[in-house]
């Protein structure tokens, strides 16, 4: 009789299994399998210590070394693994690729007569799962790409329609960026795995809904990547270009950057990454505008100047234009058409 049980991923997203996530801290805050519990067996200067042994002393050393630092932790580790279990129902311990940690903590909760398994393979086959669920998922699914100039808020509609009930995945609210050169300012972005995770998560969400609607983005927000399968139904989605008067634009561009919430050197210091794209005259122009907080000027010669020209260069050729002539109009144009093409 094996002591310890050990299951799929498959297994334990199908049968419901709640995680828990036995790396340290700092691995966990890194990327994790969404709504993952964290347990961790070390801290990370403890596992960096039991590292330094086995590279010095071998496996054994290492083995015994890391049982005299978990040891008086390890019915602390039991217990908190019991309530959360207690409180869940089913759970599964993993670790990176399904090694000594999660072995060790199903082995001591199993002794201790709280019986978990332990993921196959750890979060690195939950990342290789996903991927590949991620790539079936899609190819029955119709993506709804919503192109527009930069203060469309494309953003804003998304968000509008999700909380009319309709299928909708914001990327850069995933990506936590708004996929420009002023995109990050006041926000944090995840790791890639965390957000493969969080898409993943997202499209599961929707798995019974025929289309997605999404906003059109380059494949890199910020610094991370839109994965190969989804990048590739956006490809062959359908696309809908919305343009909104340039006024519009400058206003909702302000609110939703957060112009005013930062000290111009925070702006300054992100248009200096575009300089050599502006020309120094254009540049100066733009940098004066910005120091003496004249920021809609500024805003609207950052539209005419670089974000127009460069998102009629990346946008796709067979999108399906619409002009309205406010915000409001916009949302119902992209409303009506979404209802058409999911019904």
């Amino acid at each position: 009789m094996e002591l310890v049980r050990e299951i799929t991923v498959k297994e334990a997203l199908e049968k419901g299994y709640w995680f828990i996530d036995t790396r340290t801290k700092e691995e966990f805050e890194e990327f994790h399998i969404p709504g993952a519990y964290n347990v961790p067996l070390f801290t990370a200067e403890e596992r960096k210590k039991v590292s330094q042994v086995y590279y010095e002393k071998g496996e054994k050393e290492a083995r015994l070394y890391a049982l005299e630092l978990v040891g008086p932790k390890l019915h602390k580790i039991v217990r908190e693994i019991k309530e959360i279990k207690e409180k869940e129902g089913k759970v599964v311990v993993y670790c990176w690729r399904g090694g000594m940690r999660s072995l060790a903590v199903a082995a001591i909760c199993t002794l201790a007569g709280v019986n978990v398994p332990r993921l196959i393979g750890g979060y690195r086959a939950f990342r290789q799962y996903i991927l590949n669920r991620m790539e079936e998922r899609l190819r029955e699914k119709k993506l709804v790409v919503l192109y527009g100039p930069t203060g469309s808020g494309k953003t804003r509609i998304l968000r509008i329609l999700k909380e009319k009930g309709y299928p909708v995945i914001d990327l850069e609210g995933l990506a936590g960026h708004r996929g420009s050169v002023f995109g990050g300012i006041g926000l944090k972005q995840p790791s890639q795995k965390m957000f493969d995770a969080l898409l993943w998560q997202e499209l599961e969400k929707l798995k019974d809904s025929p289309c997605i609607l999404v906003e059109g983005e380059s494949r890199k927000i910020g610094k991370l990547f839109i994965p190969e399968p989804f990048w590739e139904a956006m490809e062959r989605g359908e696309k809908l270009y919305v343009e909104i008067p340039l006024e519009e634009r400058i206003r909702i561009s302000m609110k939703d950057y957060g112009v005013r919430e930062f000290p111009p050197e925070v702006y300054l210091e992100a248009l200096s990454r575009i300089k050599k794209i502006l020309g120094d005259e254009k540049y100066r122009k733009i940098k004066a505008l910005i120091e003496e907080e004249r920021y809609p000027e500024a805003v609207a010669e950052l539209m005419v100047n670089y974000y127009d020209k460069l998102y009629a260069r990346s946008t796709p050729n067979e999108v399906k234009p619409f002009k309205a002539k406010s915000f409001e109009e916009a949302v119902s144009v992209v409303e009506n058409y979404l209802a058409s093409a999911c019904g």
